[in-house]
């Protein structure tokens, strides 16, 4: 898969998703265009979910970064991560 010069932003795949959902609850389009409609919603939401995955790792690497640097001063506790 090719990147894009001007990859879309995660705001702008939950901006298509809505699209894609208000206009398939709206019940008036043909049948096609509800198909093209979730097809086009679809590919957004495995997007996000891709870029979601992406940032969830990212925020496991800095964490554990974070742990391996110590808990002194200055450490930063993010939610979640008090030790058990």
């Amino acid at each position: 898969m090719a990147k894009s010069a001007n990859p879309l932003s995660i705001e702008d795949h939950f901006n298509a998703i809505e699209q894609a959902v208000a206009a398939l609850e709206g019940g008036e389009l043909p049948l096609e265009d509800s198909l093209t409609r979730y097809e086009a919603g679809l590919k957004a939401v495995r997007a996000a979910k891709l870029m979601l995955d992406r940032y969830a790792a990212r925020l496991t690497e800095l964490r554990g970064e974070d742990e391996q640097q110590g808990s002194g001063a200055g450490a930063v506790r993010l939610p979640g991560s008090e030790p058990a």
